[in-house]
């Protein structure tokens, strides 16, 4: 054991509880006996006191100790970046003796100073800004690569960045799911350690009770009402963008990064627009159709003008862990990507089982529940004919799934409501514009041929297959997101 540790272990500094603290954590790994605590209060910015309680093992004692001694009288943002290879470095000193021991403790540690201070963010104990800070940028952080390729191009563009990452909820019964969702643990530790790595702090805030009562309530609610629900287009546009900027302004932070594949322009008047990323293959701009316009001014999309190639080579070349973690593909809070079994976990009253019938009201075969189908399906209807057939919509109240040939699918006109529009709808109406339908969709030609109470009716220039109500239509002019909103009806 090295000088410093046994000092911290016989001699330890601010051990025992802190009773009143604004944020308190804790960290540990039963298995091991390890057990980490840590207690804090502020004073304006900084940490005014710092306690800790600690067992299962000297180094642990030892860890706990220094960081307290540390961070006492530091400002929020020094704590917020201290990394755990800083203490386990000065506990170990030259000598590779206890290494592991050392390691995980540290590791605790840091992660029960963490959950102090996301403890004082959710009690609202945590200090409030008095001024917003020009330079300063909150960088949103799901610990994937695109996101750490943000906060490494905000930090080298000299800006005084905090990464934040959103504690979502997801699904309890997959905890046990390998996924790079964002809302794993994993993924929170490794967007800390990310920020850690560059130099910069990082925080959590715990948003699952809002999260899910935007989103996931939503998306269950959507299905049993028979329509498909574009989740991630609700949450930018109903959910994280909002909360980004509300903790922006709680922090001081003058604007929020995020790492969308998309580009910002100035419009003709004082606003701004969304355009299409440069990486067309990677283009985000149908999933913020949502953002409410006057946040565009606050917000930065670094990552716009690069492909996704640039963002992991940038990531490797700095160092950064995530260049190569893979792609998360299902919906965040459904890690194993199984939503017809997570909807009859969360659903109130399931449906019964119902007939499949055709467009003329006559019966096809059966069905389990008409949640387990979206229009456009084709596989696993259970009837035999002739030709394909594919779900053409779904009749709640009846219990039925309609189910027809391709040409049936067909549309030309949408109607959409809970409409985002950038510019005035009056500057929209009647000329030709593009639409896209569906996320994984070409844009097509179309215009806007009606405004009535917040609906539009949109003419598309030819027939799309495969529309969903509850999805989105999201509305163009050439590369410029000009409004979307979201299907009601489609003929």
């Amino acid at each position: 054991m090295t000088s410093l540790l046994l000092d911290h272990f016989h001699n330890p500094r601010n051990a025992g509880e802190l009773p009143g603290a604004d944020g308190r954590g804790g960290a540990g790994d039963p298995g091991c006996g390890v057990v980490i605590k840590f207690f804090i209060n502020f004073d304006a910015g900084n940490l005014a006191e710092a306690r800790f309680q600690a067992s299962g093992s000297s180094a642990a004692i030892a860890a706990g100790s220094l960081i307290t001694e540390i961070i006492t009288g530091r400002s929020w943002q020094e704590a917020a970046r201290l990394p755990s290879a800083t203490i386990e470095a000065a506990l170990s000193g030259d000598s590779e003796r206890g290494g592991e021991s050392i390691r995980k403790a540290a590791f605790f540690a840091v992660e029960s100073l963490h959950a102090a201070l996301e403890d004082a963010i959710g009690r609202g104990t945590f200090p409030k800004a008095k001024e917003i800070h020009e330079n300063s940028m909150l960088v949103a952080m799901s610990g994937g690569v695109d996101s750490s390729t943000a906060c490494l191009l905000e930090r080298n563009a000299g800006r005084d960045v905090v990464g934040v990452t959103m504690r979502l909820w997801s699904d309890p019964s997959c905890e046990d799911v390998e996924s790079p969702s964002c809302c794993s643990p994993e993924a929170i530790r490794g967007a800390r350690e990310v920020c850690h790595g560059l130099g910069l702090p990082h925080l959590t805030v715990d948003y699952t009770e809002t999260f899910a009562a935007v989103v996931v309530d939503d998306f269950v609610g959507e299905y049993m009402a028979g329509r498909t629900p574009n989740p991630c287009a609700r949450c930018n546009g109903r959910f994280r963008f909002h909360e980004l900027i509300l903790l922006a302004d709680r922090l001081g932070a003058a604007q929020v990064a995020t790492g969308h594949y998309v580009r910002l322009r100035q419009s003709g008047g004082d606003g701004r627009l969304i355009v299409r990323g440069a990486d067309q293959a990677k283009d985000q701009s149908y999933m913020l159709w949502g953002i409410k316009p006057a946040l565009l001014e606050r917000l930065d999309f670094p990552l716009g003008e690069l492909s996704k190639d640039d963002s992991r080579n940038l990531a490797r070349e700095a160092g950064i862990a995530a260049h190569n973690r893979p792609e998360s593909q299902e919906v965040c809070f459904i890690p194993d990507d199984d939503y017809r079994r997570f909807l009859r976990s969360r659903a109130v009253e399931l449906p019964g089982a119902g007939d499949i019938v055709d467009a003329a009201g006559d019966r096809l075969g059966s069905h389990g529940g008409f949640i387990d189908y979206t229009v456009g399906q084709r596989h696993g209807l259970g009837v035999s004919a002739p030709e394909p057939l594919y779900v053409l919509r779904t009749v709640p109240e009846e219990n039925l799934v309609v189910a027809g040939s391709r040409a049936e699918l067909a549309v030309s006109t949408l109607v959409i409501g809970q409409v985002n529009s950038f510019v005035p709808a009056d500057e929209l109406l009647g000329i030709s514009l593009m639409i896209q339908p569906r996320y994984n969709a070409p844009a097509v030609p179309g215009r806007i041929v009606e405004d009535f109470r917040g609906s539009w009716r949109l003419e598309l220039d030819q027939p799309v297959h495969g529309i969903a109500p509850g999805q989105s239509a999201v509305i163009y002019d050439d590369q410029i997101l000009m409004a979307g909103g979201v299907i009601e009806t489609a003929f």
